[in-house]
């Protein structure tokens, strides 16, 4: 039940990685097939928007299913930001060190970007690129947008199947997503709960 039960979480953050895409709030890439010593195989992820900011994320990580996959010292990680999927124009770009204090994850605060406006980034690791996220700046202080979309997305009960829910929202191009709840409940934490 247990190896079960890792399997299935794993593929729900690969379905919410592949199907959050598109939501400026918080912006996952789904990790590509798990190959030996890869080490982005958690993805990346962005969110915290502001005007002229974004705070992007990642996680030194070769097997999602084994902590210990992760090295023992600390490892430095160079990333970029473009304003095209192709990074060809790069407008920002560092380095940071995940370090095993923070599990090898890893928080960059991407400074000096453009109002209301969609960004490529990606993290490297020696010749080892990771997924391509993609992430929004929120609108300038003061603007008013014509219209605002929002979704509301909240915890979820896996044993009841999928949850499609998030694969409609990233559908929808929402400006905001307010992720109330980020638990996933399974049988045994339910046990004397009211469903």
């Amino acid at each position: 039940m247990q190896h079960a039960r890792r399997l299935f979480l794993l593929d729900a953050a690969r379905l919410a990685a592949a199907s959050t895409a598109a939501t400026p709030s918080l912006v996952l890439a789904a990790p590509p097939s798990n190959r030996a010593g890869y080490p982005f195989g958690l993805g990346v992820a962005s969110g915290a928007p502001l005007p002229d900011s974004v705070i992007l994320w990642t996680r030194i990580l070769p097997d999602p299913l084994d902590a210990a996959s992760s090295p023992r010292l600390a490892v430095p990680l160079r990333w970029e930001v473009a304003d095209d999927e192709a990074f060809r124009r790069i407008v920002a770009q560092g380095s940071a060190i995940a370090t095993p204090e923070l599990a090898h994850s890893v928080r960059v605060n991407v400074t000096g970007l453009r109002p209301a406006r969609w960004y490529w980034y990606r993290f490297m690791l020696g010749d080892a690129v990771s997924p391509v996220g993609r992430t929004r700046t929120a609108p300038a202080a003061g603007s008013l947008p014509g219209m605002l979309k929002l979704a509301v997305a909240s915890c979820q009960h896996w044993e009841f199947g999928s949850y499609a829910a998030h694969r409609h929202i990233a559908a929808a191009h929402p400006d905001l997503v307010a992720f109330l709840g980020d638990y996933i409940y399974d049988t045994r934490e339910l046990i004397g709960m009211d469903m």
